[in-house]
């Protein structure tokens, strides 16, 4: 799942404004104990990020989305995926993020809170949210032509150069499989984010990592 789909469940999980730097800023952050360089709040965002990206992943609803993604971008199905499914999530904000308001709200919302993080970011988090807010992407999603050249840009990139272009063929080829793998890995996901047994679990994971040498 891609940004979009990490604020929405950011929320839905209740993280407070640190943790959603954390969760944003996710990817650019390596090493098993992060409570080591990051505030409690910061360090539940990064887990909360890696946790959501591990389930999601291992979701049924994703397991088939790659599948039709694959005979167009071959090994980056996974990727192109990310970026597909905060496109349905975009398309059908009102019913796929209960309770997040409109998606031009909720993304100003989230933009506003990120940029309180700044001065703390890894700079490659920097750099894409400053390019995030320039082309307006949380919101753009919900447009094809964005989506379409997000991927024509993401395969020009070295670490994904590759087929990634390929991406929106697979999408309008069966739009109407991955509409629907998107909204059941949402609903499944949001449930998931609001489950107790994933706030106790990540609140262990911080307060015991701390001694952790």
């Amino acid at each position: 799942m891609n940004y979009l789909a990490h604020m929405v469940l950011g929320e839905a999980f209740g993280l407070a404004d640190h943790g959603v730097v954390g969760n944003f800023m996710g990817d650019a952050v390596k090493g098993r104990f992060v409570e080591r360089h990051w505030s409690p709040e910061v360090s539940q965002g990064i887990r909360f990020h890696r946790a959501l990206d591990a389930t999601s992943d291992g979701h049924e609803a994703s397991r088939e989305a790659r599948a039709l993604i694959r005979p167009h971008c071959g090994k980056w199905s996974g990727v192109v995926w990310d970026v597909l499914a905060d496109h349905v999530l975009a398309s059908h904000f009102g019913r796929l993020a209960p309770g997040c308001g409109t998606l031009e709200a909720f993304a100003a919302r989230q933009l506003e809170v990120v940029e309180e993080g700044l001065p703390f970011m890894p700079e490659r988090s920097v750099r894409f949210f400053r390019a995030m807010e320039h082309h307006q992407w949380l919101t753009g999603y919900a447009d094809k032509q964005v989506v379409a050249d997000v991927l024509q840009a993401m395969s020009t990139r070295r670490a994904v150069a590759g087929p990634v272009a390929e991406g929106m063929k697979a999408y309008e080829q069966h739009q109407d499989r991955l509409d629907a793998c998107g909204a059941a890995l949402m609903a499944a996901m949001v449930a998931w984010a609001q489950s107790e047994m994933l706030a106790e679990s990540l609140s262990l994971t911080c307060k015991g990592s701390e001694s952790v040498p």
